[in-house]
């Protein structure tokens, strides 16, 4: 009898363990969806904000994704210098923010940004 309380006892802290460690896996794999979801809508909004013909300083606000991922990005015009001290004409940073609220208080945020050359931008 002894043996059998004792092996049910070993069976059910493995059985915690199993279930902690099965929870964790998923709590993983959510996080890991949730940050490739983030960086495609980042990766979108930069492209297409980078490829207009031309760029002027402003914000643009885009609507939530399908995924529930909000983003916007924002374009300022900046005077850039080689190291001979010559302005780079035509030159826009770019900084594109995505975020994804996951729960109370909680939000998954991610930045990307670029330079971009507009040659016919003002």
């Amino acid at each position: 009898m002894l043996e059998i309380i004792l092996a049910l006892g070993l069976f059910s802290l493995v059985a915690v363990g199993m279930t902690q460690a099965l929870d964790q896996i998923a709590n993983t794999s959510k996080q890991s969806r949730q940050e490739a979801q983030l960086l495609r809508v980042l990766e979108s909004v930069l492209a297409e904000v980078s490829h207009q013909p031309e760029l002027k300083a402003t914000t643009v606000s885009f609507p939530q994704s399908v995924d529930g991922v909000d983003a916007r990005a924002s374009i300022v015009k900046v005077k850039l210098m080689t190291k001979d001290k010559t302005e780079l004409d035509h030159m826009f940073h770019v900084q594109a923010e995505a975020w994804l609220e996951t729960g109370l208080k909680k939000s998954l945020r991610r930045r990307m940004e670029t330079y971009v050359y507009s040659p016919h931008s003002l």
